[in-house]
Parts: C-alpha cells; sequence; structure tokens
C-alpha cells in the first residue's frame, strides 16, 4: 500500500540528507517539498498486505534491541558499494577498517535506523505518514540519490536482519521485507529520476536508454554484418538445431558458411533489419511497427522459440562488451534487448 510506501521514504531520506553534511557534523538538512502527498493516496494498494506490516513490525521490533543492528546496515552497505561513501561527507574519507570505531560514522548509522524505526511503528496513521512525507519529498533528487540506492540499501538491511534473527527471520519475513523495499523503490523513484529516464508507456524505452544504444551503435554500425555473422556462427554452434530454421543453408557445414551466398544474404538482411530498428528507436510509431513485423514475420511461419531470439541478445552483448561500449551504454543495451524480445517473442 502507499502508506509502507510512504513510511520507508521518510526512513531513508536521512540516508540521502547525510550526503550534504560538512566535516564533522551530524546535522540533517532538509529541502523544502516538491511532492504533495495525500493521506488518501493509494496508488500502490495491494502492493503490501496488513501481514506484511504486522512481520515487519515484529521483526523490527525484535532486531532493535541489538544496538550493533544500525552501524551493522549501513557498514556493509558502504563496505558493498565503497563509491557511495563520498556521498557522506562527514566520513568520506575515514578508512573502512575504521568506520566502525568513528563517531560520524555511528551518529549518521543511529540516523538512518532512527527514522525507520518510527515510520514502522507509525504503519497504521497513514495521515502522519502523509504529512511527513510532504515536509521530506524534496531532499531526494537534490541530493543525487538514485533508485538502485535504494534497492542496494534494502538489500543489506535484509542481510543484516538474517543474520541477526536467524531462524526468525523465515521465509515469510524475508518475503514482507522485499515487498517492503519494493514499495519504496517504487514510490521514490518517481521523484528521482530525470526526464530522460522516464519510460514511454508503450515502448517502455527511456529517451536515456535510446541515446546510448543508438550513439554506440553508430560506433560499430559500419561492421554490422561481421557483428551478425559471428553471432549466428556461435548461435549455431552452441544450438545447432537453430540452424534448421534458414532451410536455404541448413544443411551447410557451420565453418564453410562464411562462404555461401544464402547465408551471407541473410546476414545482410539481419543486420540492415537490426540497423533500422536501432535507427527507429526515438519513432514511437515506427519502432512499433518494426517489432510488430518481426513478430509476424519469425512466429507464426517459422515458428522460432523465444529462446532463439533470447541467445541472439546474449551474444550481441558479449560483442558489444568486446568491442568496447561503455557499462553505462550496455545496461542500456540490457533494457533494450529485453524489450525488443517481449515484443518480438512475448512470454507465453
Amino acid at each position: 500500500m502507499q502508506l509502507f510506501n510512504l513510511a520507508l521514504v521518510f526512513s531513508v531520506v536521512a540516508f540521502v540528507s547525510a550526503c550534504s553534511q560538512t566535516p564533522g557534523t551530524t546535522t540533517t538538512t532538509v529541502t523544502t517539498t516538491v511532492t504533495t502527498v495525500t493521506a488518501d493516496d493509494d496508488g500502490e494498494a495491494g502492493l503490501l498486505t496488513a501481514n506484511d506490516r504486522r512481520i515487519i513490525r515484529k521483526t523490527w521490533d525484535q532486531a532493535k534491541k541489538d544496538g550493533d543492528v544500525p552501524p551493522q546496515i549501513l557498514f556493509r552497505f558502504i563496505k558493498a558499494h565503497p563509491e557511495y561513501q563520498k556521498m557522506f561527507k562527514s566520513f568520506a574519507d575515514v578508512p573502512q577498517a575504521e568506520l566502525l570505531g568513528n563517531g560520524n560514522f555511528l551518529a549518521q548509522a543511529y540516523t538512518i535506523l532512527a527514522g525507520l524505526n518510527v515510520v514502522i511503528q507509525s504503519l497504521s496513521s497513514q495521515e502522519l505518514i502523509a504529512n511527513q512525507i510532504n515536509a521530506l519529498g524534496g531532499a531526494h533528487k537534490p541530493r543525487g540519490a538514485t533508485p538502485i540506492m535504494f534497492e542496494q540499501f534494502g538489500a543489506v538491511t535484509e542481510e543484516v536482519l538474517a543474520e541477526e534473527l536467524g531462524s526468525s527471520f523465515n521465509a515469510e519475513a524475508r518475503q514482507a521485507w522485499k515487498n517492503g523495499m519494493r514499495a519504496l523503490v517504487t514510490g521514490i523513484t518517481k521523484n528521482l529520476k530525470k526526464a530522460e529516464d522516464l519510460a514511454d508507456p508503450q515502448t517502455k524505452l527511456t529517451p536515456h536508454q535510446i541515446r546510448d544504444v543508438q550513439t554506440s551503435w553508430e560506433n560499430i554500425r559500419g561492421d554490422r554484418n561481421s557483428i551478425v555473422s559471428a553471432i549466428f556462427i556461435k548461435l549455431f554452434k552452441e544450438t545447432p538445431r537453430s540452424q534448421k530454421h534458414f532451410v536455404k543453408f541448413a544443411s551447410v557445414a557451420v565453418d564453410a558458411l562464411p562462404e555461401n551466398g544464402e547465408y551471407n544474404k541473410q546476414i545482410a538482411l539481419v543486420a540492415d533489419r537490426l540497423d533500422t530498428i536501432i535507427s527507429a528507436m526515438g519513432d514511437k510509431l515506427q519502432l512499433l511497427g518494426n517489432i510488430n513485423y518481426m513478430r509476424y514475420t519469425h512466429q507464426p511461419p517459422r515458428a522460432i522459440p523465444r529462446e532463439r531470439f533470447e541467445d541472439f541478445a546474449r551474444l550481441l552483448l558479449d560483442v558489444l562488451s568486446s568491442k568496447g561500449v561503455s557499462a553505462d551504454d550496455m545496461d542500456s543495451w540490457r533494457g533494450v534487448l529485453t524489450i525488443f524480445v517481449n515484443g518480438v517473442s512475448p512470454r507465453q
């Protein structure tokens, strides 16, 4: 429900706001609100059940008895993602081995977890949570927080709770916390994302993904035929039966394919189609038309299974990585290829 969504946002704002502290201080500052949430806002209704809330309260009440839990959560988070330590100016340069004994670090750890404690105990007061969020809603985006940071923080919290509670943190409790953290990320993503990171409701692509894919493709598109050929050769070697879908060279030895005219025609066709789809990504209607055309021409007449498209996407990613495509661009490619595969060959 939106209630827990809002509650968790409040608790983690302390984590985000700490990034702007000056050395030697533990003061948490909050910007003015940019998002208004009402008590009857239930856009995420059904995401978290009453039983989830009950379990979260119960397990948290057990865990908070150990004063070591707050610093362990923050320490594990920074240890797993050391790049984030620089965002905490009050202990940005403290060696990891000394963090658990550093006053600024400990103060921040208890600040974060104190907020979490307050809101978990207030889950039933939707009006209160709404008011708190309206006071703190503007603290997220200006401080550079991203959805993935909250996901990572949630995963570490779950890990520490599992160790602290042992058998009490059973599968049901773990799922309740997963649901709660998912509610958190769902709720704050709208505040954290820039316009270029918002996906089109029809294509599911973001301007950021389109830019990354088109830019990186432009650098290698001159070699598209050789790229596609390398993918096909590897695919046929991995899964020989996939070659049978191409009747004109189904019986040709794989190593002899580069010399086969029909094979090279098919490679050129696939490479050009891939180039056309990538070039059209910025035109929603043309993009959807290309995907629908691929789906129509490949599914009923040739019955190519979804696995082959997944294999092609995987092998293309391998080639892109070998070509030196950046990590950020690779993330965009993964998202785009997943959408393409789902469009051309939806899961049954």
